[in-house]
């Protein structure tokens, strides 16, 4: 009878893989991969528990902190002078180095709001593609005095919006109904930190792959890295993606192109000229379909596919 058991639950345990798939997401950094993977989760109804909302705040919070910094340094540098009261406001923020999420509080957020109607601060943010700065940063501002709120609860945009950096790997299991047989089908999504420092953990999540999904930012090609600001977000986006389709580990394994935030490349391509990073470009650089195609274009001849699964997506 015992041995009859063992079978048994062996059987199953094949079955019950037969119908798992892993699917593996990939993608630079900031390219909108954990995004992508928190509305996933919340398309399949997931329900944020209170520690899920504690970590948002705070990382709103700390993301709302490293723009500033950024930012305000950068102010520094490109030598923007600021009246007395704002310099003070700039150089305790610039100080700061433990405890950045405990800073904000409702009065600071009225210095820092202060200090965004400065020119220094609005002429820094007119020359925002020579450094590096969240994409969220518009929302981050227009939520500063809700983030700062003690009282203040994520909302499901915050949700989505918060940056919180990959670091190992995070498996995501979620079933999948069907009609017909086996009833339910269960996806496990890896996802992996897409800094460089974290690219050599992607070794360890290789086996049993049956689909990758790699991300690229669209709205990435003006913008510069995190981890090296002298760094073009698009082209370290390229670089990743001909490593990982032609890794031999993914040679039959189906490819899913997603270029993400298409929104923020349809407002940005009007007044940041394709050409200045890729002057192979000869289209109309006001032409949002033209340029997306290029960086469509690019993509194919490094996949060395005639045809491969794209999706354009907004977040």
């Amino acid at each position: 009878m015992r041995e009859c058991r063992v079978e048994l639950q062996l059987a199953q345990e094949q079955i019950k893989n037969l119908y798992t798939f892993k699917l593996l997401l990939l993608g630079a950094g900031e390219s909108g991969k954990s995004t992508i993977l928190k509305q996933i989760k919340l398309i399949n109804r997931w329900e944020p528990s209170a520690l899920d909302k504690e970590e948002v705040a705070r990382g709103l919070k700390i993301n709302i902190f490293d723009c500033l910094q950024n930012l305000l340094e950068q102010s520094r540098k490109f030598e923007y002078k600021m009246d007395p009261d704002d310099e003070e406001t700039r150089k305790q923020i610039l100080r700061i180095t433990d405890d950045c999420e405990d800073f904000l509080n409702p009065e600071t957020a009225k210095k820092i709001r202060k200090l965004l109607d400065t020119d220094a601060v609005k002429s820094t943010l007119a020359r925002k593609n020579e450094f590096w700065l969240l994409e969220s940063f518009d929302y981050l501002m227009e939520s500063l005095e809700r983030i700062a709120d003690p009282a203040f609860e994520p909302t499901e945009d915050d949700l989505v919006m918060a940056r919180v950096r990959t670091t190992g790997i995070v498996k995501t299991n979620f079933d999948h109904k069907v009609v017909e047989e086996p009833k339910v089908v269960h996806f496990e999504v890896v996802d992996v930190g897409g800094q460089r420092s974290e690219r050599k953990k992607w070794i360890h999540c290789f086996d049993n792959v049956n689909a990758i999904m790699f991300v690229n930012n669209l709205a990435g090609y003006n913008k510069r890295l995190f981890e090296d600001q002298s760094g073009n977000r698009m082209q370290e986006s390229l670089d990743l993606f001909e490593s990982v389709v032609n890794n031999p580990s993914f040679k039959d394994i189906p490819i899913y192109l997603i270029m993400n935030k298409k929104d923020l490349f349809e407002q940005q391509v009007h007044t940041g000229d394709v050409r200045q990073y890729f002057g192979e470009f000869d289209g109309d650089v006001k032409d949002t379909r033209e340029v997306s195609y290029f960086t469509v274009v690019i993509s194919r001849i490094l996949l060395g596919r005639e045809s491969f699964e794209l999706n354009l997506t907004c977040k």
